[in-house]
């Protein structure tokens, strides 16, 4: 005679089955704020660092010219605000609009500004950290310049490599901030 399982048998089953399931849908759902962890973090990591390869891209092009470097090709150089010009076309000015480029940080939206010519400036990265944005500035045989406040004339025609520090933080999705910085380091080998 065959025999099925009884009732408690197929209840205890059933609890253990139930207890598995359990126990994989909570460690899915482990799995899952990590990837999405994972991914914030990727993320801010990439913006900080396109941010910093595009000040130094226009950094690198301070004072061009085709006709020979120009004398004025650092326009501002602060703690949070960086601008230079150049000349693309040769036309022998920089009064075109994508000759002059000016970075700066505005601490209250928390973005990376940038503008082009005279027009107004722009947001091209937000989600900075409080501090998210600094340069700083080397002469020719390495010493610092003064960086607590914007440079004058002088100290910026001694300016030849400039140093940029980009911080995001972008909210963790488990709860907190996640910071990503990015640091590089230009020669300005259009300044004379």
């Amino acid at each position: 005679m065959s025999r099925g399982f009884s009732l408690v048998e197929l209840l205890v089953g059933m609890a253990l089955l139930a207890g598995f399931a359990l126990g994989v849908h909570q460690s899915c759902l482990a799995l899952l704020r990590g990837v999405r962890v994972l991914e914030a973090a990727s993320e801010a990591q990439e913006t900080a660092r396109i941010g910093v390869q595009l000040i130094i891209a226009d950094a690198r092009e301070a004072g061009f010219s085709p006709s020979g470097p120009l004398p004025d090709g650092v326009q501002r150089a602060g703690p949070a605000v960086f601008a230079i010009a150049r000349d693309l076309n040769g036309d022998g000015d920089m009064d075109d609009p994508s000759e002059r480029v000016t970075y700066l940080y505005a601490p209250d939206r928390h973005a990376l500004l940038r503008a082009q010519g005279d027009a107004p400036p722009q947001p091209l990265l937000d989600d900075l950290d409080d501090d998210g944005l600094a340069f700083s500035y080397l002469a020719a045989d390495g010493t610092p310049l003064p960086g607590d406040a914007e440079l004058d004339a002088g100290a910026r025609a001694r300016i030849r490599r400039v140093a940029v520090r980009l911080a995001i933080a972008v909210r963790d999705p488990s709860g907190g901030r996640l910071r990503a910085e990015q640091t590089a380091t230009a020669a300005l080998r259009n300044i004379p």
